[in-house]
């Protein structure tokens, strides 16, 4: 079994949190409210960005594969996510349980 929460996902989260709590100073939007969906919307960018098979991947299979004759087939979404997908996903995951906290 691997260990997912590693010193990098752990920085990654702390980082991310610096990163909206300072873009909330600038721009003047609430972090509380915020933080889930940004933090939401970094995580499936990440996860898409980091997969074979989705749509974008076989758009770009095939037109190189039209290029070389040979089409490749790969029906299944697979993802190779690291320990920052890690550290997002831990961020938005805190967010959440903290934006239901407060409104409830």
């Amino acid at each position: 079994m691997r260990n997912f929460i590693t010193k990098t996902s752990v920085v990654t989260a702390a980082v991310m949190a610096i990163g909206i709590w300072i873009g909330s100073l600038l721009i003047s939007f609430s972090y509380g409210e915020w933080s889930f969906f940004i933090g939401l919307g970094i995580t499936v960018v990440l996860f898409f960005f980091n997969s074979s098979g989705g749509m974008l991947s076989k758009n770009a299979t095939l037109d190189a594969s039209q290029a070389g004759w040979k089409i490749q087939k790969d029906n299944e979404l697979k993802s190779n996510v690291g320990s920052v997908f890690y550290g997002v996903l831990m961020f938005t995951g805190i967010s959440f349980v903290v934006m239901i906290v407060t409104y409830l």
